[in-house]
Protein backbone atom coordinates (compact mmCIF):
# COMPACT_ATOMS: atom_id res chain seq x y z
CA UNK A 1 0.00 0.00 0.00
CA UNK A 2 1.41 3.61 -1.13
CA UNK A 3 2.12 5.90 2.00
CA UNK A 4 -0.07 9.26 1.60
CA UNK A 5 1.34 12.60 1.66
CA UNK A 6 0.15 14.84 4.81
CA UNK A 7 -1.78 16.81 2.33
CA UNK A 8 -3.53 13.64 0.86
CA UNK A 9 -4.09 12.35 4.36
CA UNK A 10 -5.77 16.19 5.36
CA UNK A 11 -8.34 16.28 1.97
CA UNK A 12 -9.20 12.33 2.72
CA UNK A 13 -9.99 12.80 6.08
CA UNK A 14 -12.26 16.12 5.59
CA UNK A 15 -14.03 14.47 2.97
CA UNK A 16 -14.55 11.75 5.43
CA UNK A 17 -15.71 14.32 8.27
CA UNK A 18 -18.00 15.86 5.16
CA UNK A 19 -19.56 12.04 4.91
CA UNK A 20 -19.90 12.07 8.75
CA UNK A 21 -21.93 14.93 8.39
CA UNK A 22 -23.99 13.75 5.64
CA UNK A 23 -25.08 10.70 7.72
CA UNK A 24 -25.71 13.40 10.66
CA UNK A 25 -27.85 15.73 8.36
CA UNK A 26 -30.12 12.55 7.31
CA UNK A 27 -30.39 11.28 10.92
CA UNK A 28 -31.04 14.59 11.83
CA UNK A 29 -34.53 15.11 9.22
CA UNK A 30 -35.26 11.55 9.65
CA UNK A 31 -35.70 12.52 13.94
CA UNK A 32 -37.34 15.75 12.72
CA UNK A 33 -39.98 13.74 10.60
CA UNK A 34 -40.39 11.25 13.55
CA UNK A 35 -41.16 13.74 16.25
CA UNK A 36 -43.32 16.24 14.16
CA UNK A 37 -45.42 13.64 12.64
CA UNK A 38 -45.04 10.86 15.37
CA UNK A 39 -45.30 12.60 18.62
CA UNK A 40 -46.06 15.95 17.16
CA UNK A 41 -43.52 17.79 18.93
CA UNK A 42 -40.89 18.78 15.92
CA UNK A 43 -37.66 20.26 16.58
CA UNK A 44 -36.88 23.70 16.37
CA UNK A 45 -33.08 23.05 15.78
CA UNK A 46 -33.11 21.03 13.04
CA UNK A 47 -33.36 22.95 9.95
CA UNK A 48 -31.48 25.59 11.29
CA UNK A 49 -28.63 22.69 12.10
CA UNK A 50 -28.64 20.94 8.75
CA UNK A 51 -28.01 24.08 6.92
CA UNK A 52 -25.04 24.92 9.05
CA UNK A 53 -24.05 20.75 7.88
CA UNK A 54 -24.80 20.91 4.17
CA UNK A 55 -22.55 24.62 4.03
CA UNK A 56 -19.59 23.34 5.82
CA UNK A 57 -19.34 20.29 3.88
CA UNK A 58 -19.00 21.66 1.00
CA UNK A 59 -15.92 23.10 2.06
CA UNK A 60 -14.79 19.84 3.25
CA UNK A 61 -15.70 17.91 0.16
CA UNK A 62 -14.79 20.55 -2.52
CA UNK A 63 -10.80 19.66 -2.12
CA UNK A 64 -10.97 15.79 -2.26
CA UNK A 65 -13.62 16.16 -5.35
CA UNK A 66 -11.06 18.21 -7.44
CA UNK A 67 -8.47 15.61 -6.50
CA UNK A 68 -10.43 12.93 -7.98
CA UNK A 69 -10.77 15.22 -10.74
CA UNK A 70 -15.08 15.09 -9.82
CA UNK A 71 -16.34 18.80 -10.05
CA UNK A 72 -18.54 19.43 -12.99
CA UNK A 73 -16.95 21.03 -15.85
CA UNK A 74 -17.99 21.80 -19.57
CA UNK A 75 -15.54 20.45 -21.49
CA UNK A 76 -17.05 20.08 -24.96
CA UNK A 77 -14.87 21.92 -26.43
CA UNK A 78 -11.93 20.40 -24.55
CA UNK A 79 -12.70 16.94 -25.18
CA UNK A 80 -11.90 17.63 -29.01
CA UNK A 81 -8.53 19.48 -28.40
CA UNK A 82 -5.45 17.67 -29.28
CA UNK A 83 -3.49 16.77 -26.50
CA UNK A 84 -0.72 20.56 -26.31
CA UNK A 85 -4.13 22.21 -26.54
CA UNK A 86 -6.00 20.36 -24.06
CA UNK A 87 -2.81 20.51 -21.46
CA UNK A 88 -2.56 24.04 -22.50
CA UNK A 89 -6.35 24.54 -21.18
CA UNK A 90 -5.63 22.62 -18.33
CA UNK A 91 -2.81 24.76 -16.98
CA UNK A 92 -5.19 27.45 -17.32
CA UNK A 93 -8.07 25.89 -15.57
CA UNK A 94 -5.86 25.15 -12.88
CA UNK A 95 -4.23 28.63 -12.96
CA UNK A 96 -7.29 30.46 -12.78
CA UNK A 97 -8.51 27.89 -9.90
CA UNK A 98 -5.55 29.32 -7.91
CA UNK A 99 -5.86 33.18 -8.60
CA UNK A 100 -9.92 32.40 -7.26
CA UNK A 101 -8.60 30.15 -4.71
CA UNK A 102 -6.29 32.99 -3.36
CA UNK A 103 -8.49 35.83 -3.41
CA UNK A 104 -11.03 33.51 -1.53
CA UNK A 105 -8.83 32.52 1.01
CA UNK A 106 -7.64 35.94 1.57
CA UNK A 107 -10.84 37.45 2.03
CA UNK A 108 -12.57 35.13 4.15
CA UNK A 109 -9.50 34.96 6.70
CA UNK A 110 -9.61 39.32 6.92
CA UNK A 111 -13.69 39.00 7.08
CA UNK A 112 -13.53 35.97 9.69
CA UNK A 113 -10.40 38.15 11.61
CA UNK A 114 -13.17 41.48 11.11
CA UNK A 115 -16.05 39.50 12.59
CA UNK A 116 -14.65 37.61 15.39
CA UNK A 117 -13.06 41.19 16.56
CA UNK A 118 -16.27 42.94 16.14
CA UNK A 119 -18.04 40.13 17.69
CA UNK A 120 -20.92 39.40 15.10
CA UNK A 121 -23.31 36.27 15.18
CA UNK A 122 -25.53 34.65 13.04
CA UNK A 123 -29.27 34.35 15.26
CA UNK A 124 -31.89 32.71 13.71
CA UNK A 125 -32.61 29.57 16.04
CA UNK A 126 -29.39 29.18 17.71
CA UNK A 127 -26.86 31.83 17.86
CA UNK A 128 -23.29 30.93 16.48
CA UNK A 129 -20.17 33.56 15.63
CA UNK A 130 -20.19 33.61 12.10
CA UNK A 131 -16.41 33.63 11.92
CA UNK A 132 -16.25 29.47 12.56
CA UNK A 133 -18.32 29.47 8.97
CA UNK A 134 -15.78 31.87 7.17
CA UNK A 135 -13.16 29.59 8.05
CA UNK A 136 -14.48 26.52 7.04
CA UNK A 137 -14.40 28.88 3.48
CA UNK A 138 -10.79 29.62 4.07
CA UNK A 139 -9.75 26.15 4.75
CA UNK A 140 -12.07 24.69 2.27
CA UNK A 141 -10.30 27.00 -0.34
CA UNK A 142 -6.81 27.17 0.98
CA UNK A 143 -6.82 23.28 0.20
CA UNK A 144 -8.08 23.50 -3.28
CA UNK A 145 -5.12 26.08 -3.84
CA UNK A 146 -2.94 23.62 -3.16
CA UNK A 147 -4.65 20.82 -5.04
CA UNK A 148 -5.07 23.26 -8.23
CA UNK A 149 -1.21 24.09 -7.70
CA UNK A 150 -0.49 20.20 -7.30
CA UNK A 151 -2.21 19.26 -10.97
CA UNK A 152 -0.95 22.67 -12.16
CA UNK A 153 2.98 21.79 -11.34
CA UNK A 154 2.07 18.21 -12.23
CA UNK A 155 1.03 19.34 -15.62
CA UNK A 156 4.14 21.82 -16.04
CA UNK A 157 6.41 18.51 -15.19
CA UNK A 158 5.08 15.36 -16.66
CA UNK A 159 2.80 16.96 -19.76
CA UNK A 160 -0.21 14.80 -18.83
CA UNK A 161 -3.95 14.90 -17.96
CA UNK A 162 -4.57 14.60 -14.32
CA UNK A 163 -7.39 12.47 -13.14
Amino acid sequence: MKKKRLFDWLIDSMAYVAGLLLVAAVLIVSLEICMRYFFQKPQIWTVEVCEFILFILAFLGAPWLLKKGGHASVDILVERMSPVPKRYASLFASAVGMFISVVIVWFSLVTSWQCYTDGVVLTKTLTVSKYYFLLFIALGYFCLLIEFGRQFFRLLRHGKEVS
